[in-house]
């Protein structure tokens, strides 16, 4: 394929240059860390939820979300401060 002269090539050089790795970071994290907290979830429900009860099994779940919500706002807030610091 080829393009005019001038125009970057979106390759994996294109995006190393264009995407700091504080940035890949936060994305990578905002992909995976859903994920997975919908797996334990899942898990949690189907295979160990049987020796808590109903509140304790709510609470559990709202504070992987709350872990979660936390280790995504520490990727992004990273990126943010060091993306525009003075």
């Amino acid at each position: 394929m080829t393009h005019a002269p001038g125009t970057p090539e979106f390759g994996s050089e294109f995006f190393a240059h264009r995407l700091d790795r504080g940035f890949r970071w936060g994305v990578l994290v905002s992909i995976i860390g859903p994920i997975a907290w919908l797996s334990f979830t899942l898990l949690y429900v189907a295979f160990w939820a049987q020796g808590f009860s109903l509140f304790q099994s709510i609470v559990l779940i709202i504070v992987s979300l709350l872990i979660l919500a936390g280790v995504m706002g520490t990727a992004w807030t990273a990126w943010g401060m060091r993306r525009h610091a003075p």
